[in-house]
Order: C-alpha cells, then structure tokens, then sequence
C-alpha cells in the first residue's frame, strides 16, 4: 500500500468522523432557528413579514437538506471503499481509482458547491448591508462570485466524466483556479466586514457601554458575522489540495460541512435580533445617541427600544432586576433583513 493511499484513507476517516459531529451541530441550529422563526415572540419576530420567515426557513432547510446529501454520500462511499471494496478487483486503490466519479459522489460534490455559493451569496449581502447598502463595496466581489461559479460548473462537469478524479488531472486544473477564487472571495470580504465592524463597534460601545454593546462587538459576535473560521479553514484546505496532498480530503470535508454552518450561524443570529442590520449600522454611521429612548411620533412607528438582554428582563409589562437605564435601550429597528 502506497504511502499517499494510506495518506488519503486517514485523511477521509478523520473528515468523516469530523464531519458527523459538525453535522450534529447543524441540526441543532437548524431546529433553534425553525424555533425562533415560528414561535418566538423576540423583537425581530415581532417586526418581521412573513415572507422574511419563510425566505430563513426555507434558506436553512436547503442548506441542512444539502450537507445530508454530502454527509450521506461520503459515508456510503466510506462503506463501499472499506467493506464492498476491499475484496474487488485492485482492492482498495482499485476502488478510489474506478469510483471515484460514481454518480452519487458527483451528486456529493454538485451538493458541497450549492452550499457554498449559497454562504457567499449570504456573505456578498451582509457585507451590502454593513457597509451602508453600499453597491460598490460589491461590484468586484461579485465578479469574483461569478466567475468562481463558472469554474466550479466547469470543475463538476469533468470530475463527472467516466475515470474523471475530482484531485487529479483535468478536474484539478480547473478545481485550483475555482477554490483560490472562492476562498481569496471568502478571505477579502471576511476582512472587509471584520474591518467595518471594528469601526462600527466603537461608536457603539461609547453610546451602550463596552459590556452592554457586547451583542454587536464582542470578539465571537465579529467572527460569526464575518463567518472567519469558514475562510480560515478554507485556506487550510487550499493548500494541500493545490500541492496534491491526500491530507486535502480531510480538510475539504470539514470546509464542506463549515460551508453550511457559517451562514447558518448568522441566520441564527438575524433570527433572534442579535444581528448588525440596516439601521443599526445606519444609527452608527451618523453617530445617533443611541442611549434616547424612542421618540414616538403620531403615526410612525419605524423601530422598538431593544432591552438589551445582558442587562435586563422583562415578565409582561414588569421589568426585573432594577429601572432599565436610557443606556440600556437602543432605539434601532431589528428588521435586519425585512424584504422589500
């Protein structure tokens, strides 16, 4: 057995087994959104349109239907590889060398890039939001976008040609170019959004305070936002995937999983108005006084005091553990993603 078989076999092992536990956490967050989207009575619940709710419920059912069909393809093949497969023709290698392009590994494979382009498109329209609705801040990341669709329909297509290999030949010709697009187009707008925020943050934490601000600045709040340990983890498979390594596999199959976690994440967070939305980013962009309470104005009603919850809870009509303070209620509107 050749080293890099062997290299690859351990490498597929440990992402399987990486990537069932990262499942495990998908559906979790999958089932706490269905529940604040449905039955939550938070605040962006209450100014939410039903056609929003349904657009989250409908984005994330996708996305976990997806990573089930990539979770079921791998292990399937797993079995076969391992079990079918040892005592067929050529053994082991001769398995991975004639099944690699079976066509429910190309269905895996086809599964893996709708996630993906389905968390940069989410990517692409935070980074719109955060920076002020903004057109231009998108323009080249979206060129980047497309073009890294094209190579990835290319990539699919060949892979998924009898005695096609999806690490090898012509696959990987075209596979290299697509993912140092993708993951340079995940690391750049990553940056972006962690930059803004950084900047945004500030105003924020003079207006609430540094500990009551800690919904929109805190250091886990930026990452999720920004959805960095995809793009982290992105680079870590890029490497090895363009030096040919078989330690590519495992490292794919936990981007993969990454893929449908990270924009899950911040439709969690859209979902229980935690996330950083039109308005909030447009109060802190004019530099508002954050900590007034709401004007109320005869016949407009275009935002909610928001208790921010490290601070205060309220029962009813009764709010507990002391007078909530003017700088404890930001005047924002929660309507992050309210469709138009």
């Amino acid at each position: 057995m050749s080293a890099a078989l062997t290299e690859f076999e351990h490498a597929f092992f440990i992402g399987n087994y990486m990537s069932g536990i990262l499942y495990g956490v998908q559906l979790v967050m999958f089932f706490v959104t269905l529940r604040a989207l449905f039955h939550s009575k938070n605040h962006w619940h209450s100014n939410s349109t039903s056609r929003s709710r349904f657009f989250f419920a409908l984005y994330i059912t996708t996305l976990t239907l997806l990573l089930t069909i990539d979770i079921t393809v791998n292990s399937v093949w797993g079995e076969k590889m391992w079990i079918e497969g040892r005592n067929g023709v050529g053994g082991v290698p001769g398995f991975i060398g004639t099944q690699t392009s079976v066509w429910y590994q190309t269905l895996g494979s086809t599964s893996v890039v709708a996630m993906i382009f389905m968390g940069d498109a989410l990517l692409l329209f935070r980074l719109f939001v955060i920076y002020g609705s903004r057109f231009t801040i998108i323009v080249v990341p979206g060129l980047a976008y497309l073009a890294a669709l094209a190579l990835a329909i290319i990539e699919l297509v060949i892979a998924g040609e009898p005695g096609g290999n999806f690490f090898h030949g012509k696959a990987a010709s075209f596979g290299v170019p697509y993912y140092a697009l993708t993951i340079s187009l995940n690391v750049i707008v990553t940056l972006l959004i962690c930059f803004r925020l950084w900047k945004l943050g500030s105003v924020v934490s003079k207006a609430l305070g540094r500990e009551s601000a800690k919904m929109y600045t805190s250091v886990a709040s930026i990452l999720v936002e920004s959805a960095a340990p995809y793009s982290m983890v992105g680079l870590m498979f890029l490497v090895p995937y363009a030096l040919g390594s078989g330690t590519a596999i495992g490292f794919g199959q936990v981007w993969a999983k990454l893929a449908c976690i990270a924009p899950s994440l911040i439709v969690l967070r859209v979902v229980t108005g935690r996330a950083w939305g039109r308005q909030v980013v447009t109060q802190a962009e004019s530099g508002m006084e954050f900590g007034q309470g709401l004007r109320q104005q005869k016949g407009l009603s275009t935002g909610v005091n928001v208790e921010l919850h490290s601070r205060v809870h309220s029962e009813g009509n009764t709010t507990v553990n002391g007078n909530t303070s003017a700088a404890e209620k930001w005047n924002v509107s929660t309507k992050s993603f309210e469709s138009r």
